[in-house]
This record gives C-alpha cells, sequence and structure tokens, in this order.
C-alpha cells in the first residue's frame, strides 16, 4: 500500500502544477519578458513529457521492471493525453484564457516521446 501512495502522489504533483500552470495562473501576470512566450508550444511539450516519464518510471520501478504494457500505456499515455485535452477546454470553458488546439498537439506529442523512449527502454535495448 505504501508503494502505491509513492507511485501515485509524485505524478499527481506532476500533474497539479501543470493544471496550475495552464489553467489557474494568468499568462499576463507572469513576470517573463514577452520573447520567452514564443516558447510556449516547447513548455506544453516539456511538461507532459515530464508527466509521462515520471509515470513510466514510477510504474516501471513498482513492478520491478516488469510492467504490464497495457497498464504503463494507458497511465503514461493515454490519461496524459486525455488530460491535456481537458486542460484545453477548461481554459476555453471555465478559465480567463483560451483553449488551443495547438497546444493540446504539443500536450499529446510530448506524451507520445516520452512513450517511445519507455518503449524502447523496456522492449528493444539490448538485456544485460
Amino acid at each position: 500500500m505504501r508503494s502505491s501512495i509513492r507511485y501515485i502522489i509524485f505524478p499527481g504533483l506532476i500533474a497539479l502544477v501543470i493544471f496550475y500552470l495552464t489553467c489557474i495562473i494568468d499568462v499576463d501576470s507572469i513576470p517573463v519578458p514577452k520573447k520567452v512566450f514564443q516558447y510556449d508550444k516547447l513548455v506544453h511539450f516539456a511538461m507532459f513529457f515530464a508527466l509521462s516519464a515520471a509515470v513510466f518510471v514510477d510504474y516501471y520501478l513498482k513492478h520491478k521492471g516488469k510492467p504490464n504494457g497495457y497498464r504503463w500505456l494507458l497511465f503514461g499515455l493515454v490519461i496524459p493525453v486525455i488530460y491535456g485535452g481537458l486542460i484545453e477546454v477548461a481554459q476555453e470553458n471555465f478559465f480567463a484564457r483560451s483553449g488551443d488546439l495547438y497546444d493540446f498537439i504539443a500536450d499529446a506529442m510530448g506524451s507520445m516521446s516520452a512513450t517511445i523512449i519507455a518503449l524502447f527502454y523496456v522492449y528493444v535495448r539490448p538485456k544485460k
């Protein structure tokens, strides 16, 4: 039970930070030069790469290097992509921000990139 909480809390905290940064905080209130915001899609990519990578690593460690492939993909890819889509819908409908299809695409690409790396690490790389 204790390990389950550990492996749920870390990805959960990352998800809460992503939710805060992408939904609640007003972009205009961030004291950063406007030049930085041209990297918005890269930031979305990085946040969802980190979220999926945290899920993959934690799930991998919890299952001692033998993750259930379908559950691993569900928790590390499918749920984060759905989460990214829901964030964009929430931004458009409930917060003072606009939802953006390209932000969602960047979110999905970040999660997919982490998935490709995780799958390569577990199933393709040579075993020692």
